[in-house]
């Protein structure tokens, strides 16, 4: 997902991004939010009842002469293989979770972060994190209290579009780092522009995850 170049890159933009800030700035990328167990159950079922309905169909339109005993293995195969594409098949596995699941995955997961990560535990109040979670293709910003009394919501979408267009290129550093200057100008127009002033107690380094 990252390599060490790629840790080194997105490193750097955010001790240039933050040199120039009173506020820190958490690059965070998962692989997956959930692990998302219903997408291969999903996988499979679909796979048998496609399975179960081609053998019926060409049943009726050109009967079949192989014994049944034979066919009736036919399920069993596809319900592996659709199991198989919930499990590793990216389109196939969002289509399955559905768009409202991935939604609340994704937010749930960058909270976690946000309040493990100690985002929330500054002296300042003044953490803002960029979450992406690539399977679902989301992106989230979230911000501590000092940066929500100053900074619009509507603030961190061009973060977010920058991260979502270069991740669907698989330049997922490139992402991170466009997001994080992004975010710095956001910051910067709300307010906090300057000397850093928290000691930068949440490092530069970007937090990754598989999500599984």
């Amino acid at each position: 997902m990252l390599t060490c170049e790629d840790r080194e890159k997105v490193r750097v933009a955010v001790a240039k991004a933050e040199s120039g800030l009173t506020a820190e700035i958490i690059p965070c990328v998962f692989e997956q939010s959930s692990p998302y167990p219903e997408s291969i159950w999903a996988g499979a079922g679909a796979g048998m009842s496609l399975a179960v309905g081609a053998l019926l169909l060409l049943d009726v339109f050109h009967p079949l002469w192989t014994p049944l005993s034979r066919l009736i293995l036919w399920v069993p195969a596809a319900g592996l293989l659709g199991a198989a594409l919930g499990r590793w098949c990216g389109p196939v596995k969002r289509a399955l979770i559905g768009g409202r699941r991935m939604e609340e995955a994704v937010a749930r997961r960058a909270k976690e972060v946000f309040f493990d990560r100690g985002v929330a535990r500054t002296a300042g109040r003044d953490g803002v994190l960029i979450f992406a979670s690539l399977l679902e293709r989301r992106v989230v910003v979230l911000a501590d209290e000092t940066v929500r009394a100053r900074a619009p919501r509507a603030a961190w979408d061009d973060a977010v579009a920058a991260m979502t267009a270069l991740a669907a290129e698989e330049r997922v550093a490139d992402g991170l780092c466009a997001a994080v200057e992004k975010t710095a100008a956001a910051l910067g127009a709300a307010g906090f522009a300057g000397r850093p002033s928290s000691g930068n107690e949440l490092g530069d380094e970007p937090i990754t995850g598989d999500g599984r």
